[in-house]
């Protein structure tokens, strides 16, 4: 058999190792992953049937170990597990937090504590879940400026002000940390900058805000909204538009319950819903982008991009045409998504661009009443073409460009930029196909119509 084996060719070795690598890889194996389970298993987790891997997709995840079925009660987590509020002020923390002037947030608490506790390695709880945490992130906290120079400037600025918040959070938690000096009288480097970024980063891709629990604690400001709580194995469940998982906390029983809404099959990725997000949302909460993602769009302004680029000349009734516009909201989604450009951007140039003054023609256009193909669609459709292949040129590189230089890429952030842009051009070129694929449409329609009326 190995001399049949060593006598095939360099085509059948490469489709084997296609093969494999297409598949999930499992990390159940791994020390850090079994203590983690078995610390589940003591604190009354039974029965998982998940364990980690790495899949092709998506990276590390969680794999279902057998066949779920709909409804089927998948997980139960015990509230011990979590880390909540609660167990945050019932800590050797809580006599420092309830001093803490000005008062800390529920997001600055649990920053401090997963820092405190973190150190405290094998002393912690919590040591098992710390371990499988990753070392660094790639939210905008953890950008470099080279990886923001990659990023689309659409995005840029607001992926800078996370970083910003971040940095400023500590600064502001510097005074206290002070405070907490005599809590570790033998360390100086667990309140540094990296580790806040470390905890930070946690809380932000990974807690859930969610009340659990009873008490209400006045030492702490902005507690009237839900507080972030950490939900060890929940949380190490890869997002999906598409997966349905129902969430409910049993009181009586003091546990977190999750039930499947779909069938699994034995081997394959369980999947959560972080909610219908497009990928500037994942990229600058969760530090993620999702390839086809269906909620994804581009956005274009009115001012800054279809104004500028019409330069209507007619000043008095260009007001008349923007104020109708604003009366009607349809200003509000100016976008090209998956489906091809939003039928209120079509109608926006359309109003902008016909030359009747009468608001009822305008009203009819807003109501799709218009000829199909006619002067005023065609007008829309052709004024959307010419901004679509605007903004893909406004763009730095092609996206041919991306896909060689993602290869030479190696941060993860970076390559996280780069796939980030690439996603917004795809989607701007498919839009451009569908808007001239109608358009030929339309020529081919026209010139039936006149051959069929002679």
């Amino acid at each position: 058999r190995t001399n049949m084996v060593a006598r095939r060719g360099r085509a059948w070795r490469r489709r084997q190792r296609r093969k494999h690598e297409n598949r999930p890889v499992s990390l159940g194996h791994e020390k850090s992953f079994v203590r983690f389970f078995q610390w589940l298993h003591r604190n009354g987790c039974r029965n998982i049937p998940l364990k980690p891997a790495i899949f092709p997709e998506t990276g590390r995840g969680m794999m279902v170990t057998k066949p779920l079925k709909n409804g089927e009660l998948t997980l139960t987590i015990p509230k011990r597990l979590l880390i909540t509020i609660d167990d945050i002020m019932d800590s050797y923390l809580g006599p420092y937090i309830e001093r803490a002037d000005p008062q800390l947030t529920p997001t600055q608490a649990l920053a401090i504590f997963l820092m405190c506790e973190k150190h405290r390695e094998e002393k912690s709880f919590w040591y098992p879940y710390f371990d499988i945490l990753p070392e660094e992130y790639s939210c905008p906290a953890f950008f470099t400026e080279d990886d923001f120079r990659l990023l689309p400037n659409s995005l840029r600025g607001k992926a800078k002000s996370k970083k910003y918040e971040c940095h400023r959070t500590y600064k502001e938690l510097e005074p206290f940390f002070k405070v907490l000096a005599d809590l570790f009288p033998d360390k100086d480097d667990i309140f540094v900058f990296k580790n806040f970024r470390w905890a930070w980063s946690a809380i932000k891709t990974r807690a859930f805000d969610v009340f659990i629990g009873t008490k209400t604690w006045s030492h702490l400001r902005d507690i009237e909204t839900p507080s972030p709580t950490m939900f060890p194995l929940i949380d190490s469940i890869n997002h999906s538009a598409k997966a349905k998982i129902r969430y409910h906390y049993n009181d009586q029983s003091q546990c977190l319950e999750s039930r499947t809404e779909t069938v699994y099959r034995r081997h394959t990725e369980l999947l959560n819903c972080y909610g219908r997000a497009d990928n500037d949302n994942l990229l600058l909460e969760f530090g993620f982008v999702v390839p086809g993602n269906p909620a994804d769009t581009v956005t274009f302004h009115l001012v800054e991009d279809i104004l500028e680029h019409l330069q209507p000349e007619n000043n008095e009734l260009l007001e008349r045409k923007i104020l109708f516009l604003a009366r009607n909201n349809l200003i509000s989604d100016l976008t090209c998504g998956v489906t091809g450009v939003s039928p209120q951007m079509l109608t926006v140039l359309m109003v902008l661009l016909c030359e009747q003054k009468d608001e009822d023609f305008w009203e009819d256009l807003r109501r799709g009443r218009f000829e199909e193909n006619g002067a005023d669609d065609i007008r829309g459709r052709k004024a959307a073409r010419r901004l679509l292949s605007q903004r893909l040129r406004s763009y730095s590189t092609t996206l041919e460009e991306d896909e060689k230089l993602i290869e030479e890429v190696t941060s993860p952030c970076g390559r996280l930029a780069l796939l980030y842009g690439m996603e917004k051009k795809r989607l701007l070129g498919y839009a451009l196909e569908t808007l001239q694929h109608s358009a030929k449409v339309a020529i081919a329609r026209s010139v039936l119509r006149k051959l069929f009326s002679r």
